[in-house]
């Protein structure tokens, strides 16, 4: 089996055998560099990682890796315009709030914003150069957890009450501060492609 990561062929020091196992050897191999795959290609053709065709036989794997704050990079990137369709549908809300559609968009906008809050204290140095960043973390997830709690319990006017006293602030604050947050994050994935 030919094996290529990121375009160049790889020695894994597993000639042939069971796919799974070469995806651990080399899912292994990248997490050492901490960076997760993005694209798996088998023969030429794309797959879905929850649907491996496991005893499929393979000659030639190909993937495509991303480090963490790569991909927080492009979060990042995205967050403006994801939030401008928070304040967007939270304002629909305010005007229909019985709609469980727009309920359902705000809390996945905010589980996702989540994602990236914790992304940026985990992959980070965010916190070393913001000194209240760490509480700004616990009170973001504080809210965000009690607010899919209560989704989860459909209380959608615990829902609203929350994205409305607390969350709509925080969002908020990350969308202010996403730029320098970005900028920092940039030099330090530069700093560790000199260091690589």
């Amino acid at each position: 089996m030919d094996i290529f990561i990121n375009g160049e062929k790889v020695d894994i020091g597993i000639k042939s055998g069971k796919l799974v196992t070469v995806l651990e050897r080399i899912e292994s191999r990248i997490m050492k560099h901490g960076e997760v795959i993005v694209e798996l290609k088998l023969d030429g053709e794309s797959v879905d990682g929850r649907e491996l065709p496991l005893n499929k036989k393979v000659k030639v794997l190909e993937l495509k890796t991303r480090s963490h704050r790569e991909i927080l990079i492009e979060s990042l990137y995205l967050l403006e315009i994801y939030t401008e369709k928070f304040h967007k549908s939270f304002e629909e809300l305010e005007e229909n709030p019985e709609d469980i559609t727009k309920i359902f968009e705000l809390v996945s906008f905010v589980e996702w914003a989540l994602g990236i809050v914790l992304s940026i204290k985990e992959a980070t140095k965010i916190d070393m150069i913001y000194s209240d960043f760490d509480e700004y973390v616990v009170e973001f997830k504080k809210y965000a957890q009690e607010m899919i709690e209560a989704f989860k319990k459909e209380d959608y006017t615990e829902v609203v009450e929350i994205l409305d006293g607390a969350i709509f602030d925080l969002v908020e604050d990350l969308r202010v501060n996403c730029k320098d947050y970005l900028k920092e994050i940039i030099k330090e994935e530069g700093r560790k492609n000199l260091l690589n």
